[in-house]
């Protein structure tokens, strides 16, 4: 797959602000590029083989973000537009009007759109802007090693929010900026120091336990691998929380009993959710937001995966008492 290169021919001839989009990040099977001077990102396929994977991606964050989008502490991206170059397909959710509007915008959808992208299918979604310059730089003052600023490491442009886990000293130079961990005492002190720009840690408890139910129980997913991350709000010089992430979400039964694929989901992701014992300040909050946010037909299943998920953990916490 090519890669677009940035260079002079790639401004305007008044201006000197890059039009190519950027490559910010790569997974399994797509690579992630922004578009300068936009709050959007395309996520492309390393290959005509990925294709169908990032069209079942783009359908289903359209669906969470429909059914799950409200005024949560965390944001869901909005998918705008699938593109295929090998079959010129183009398939876009516009946006709503204005009312004031006597009619709708214009797409601005079409192949030239895509044009300065690899030739591979992908789609385009909202951006989770990068971090503030002023938090990122207080992060990397307090949790890079010394070797990582001696080294000239760039600050993070997003955090991945791992409240189910305790993270050890830093001591690699070798820092990704794109994915920096906070557990829950980093998140918490920095908290501490930056109040107006950070909610508590109660309150991200309480959005991941809203999130993952809306996306159970509304949207119908298992929410594998889904991550929960603090970046920058666009226009705006502070932090928003997002989740992103949804291409190995499958779809699930949520009449059945069997709530066993939910909780493997669960214990497959990352540990962004607080450890489910229930003793636990931050589980309690969480518990109870996910109960909450979920319709009274489906809080008897959502007390089922509960009790699930805390069984599961007591005996994995039981083998390690056991081992040592």
């Amino acid at each position: 797959m090519s890669q677009p290169q940035m260079s002079n021919e790639d401004s305007t001839p008044n201006s000197l602000e890059p039009t190519i989009p950027i490559r910010i990040g790569a997974g399994s099977f797509a690579t992630i590029f922004s578009s300068p001077g936009r709050s959007i990102v395309f996520k492309v396929a390393h290959s005509q083989l990925d294709s169908a994977t990032v069209r079942e991606e783009f359908n289903s964050l359209h669906s969470v973000y429909t059914l799950c989008n409200s005024d949560s502490i965390f944001a869901i991206p909005r998918a705008f537009a699938f593109y295929d170059p090998q079959t010129q397909e183009i398939f876009s959710f516009p946006a709503s009007p204005p009312r004031e509007r006597r009619r709708g915008p214009r797409s601005h959808f079409n192949p030239q759109f895509f044009a300065k992208l690899p030739d591979s299918a992908c789609y385009v979604m909202d951006r989770a802007a990068p971090l503030p310059m002023s938090i990122g730089e207080n992060i990397r003052s307090k949790y890079y090693s010394e070797r990582a600023i001696a080294s000239g490491a760039a600050f993070p442009l997003l955090c991945r929010l791992y409240f189910g886990k305790t993270l050890g000293p830093l001591a690699s130079r070798f820092i990704n900026p794109n994915n920096f961990p906070l557990d829950v005492a980093r998140y918490d002190q920095l908290w501490q120091e930056r109040q107006d720009d950070l909610s508590p840690k109660e309150e991200v408890a309480e959005g991941m336990g809203e999130m993952l139910s809306k996306i159970h129980w509304i949207a119908g997913y298992d929410a594998r691998d889904v991550e929960f991350v603090m970046a920058g709000a666009p226009h705006a010089a502070t932090t928003r929380l997002y989740v992103i992430d949804y291409n190995q979400m499958r779809a699930i039964d949520r009449d059945a009993d069997d709530v066993s694929p939910l909780v493997d989901a669960f214990f497959a992701n990352d540990p962004y959710y607080p450890r489910p014992m229930p003793n636990d300040a931050l589980y309690k909050i969480f518990a109870k937001a996910y109960v909450d946010s979920c319709s009274e037909e489906r809080r008897g299943r959502a007390a089922l995966f509960l009790r699930a998920i805390e069984a599961r953990q007591a005996a994995t916490n039981a083998a390690v008492q056991m081992a040592v």
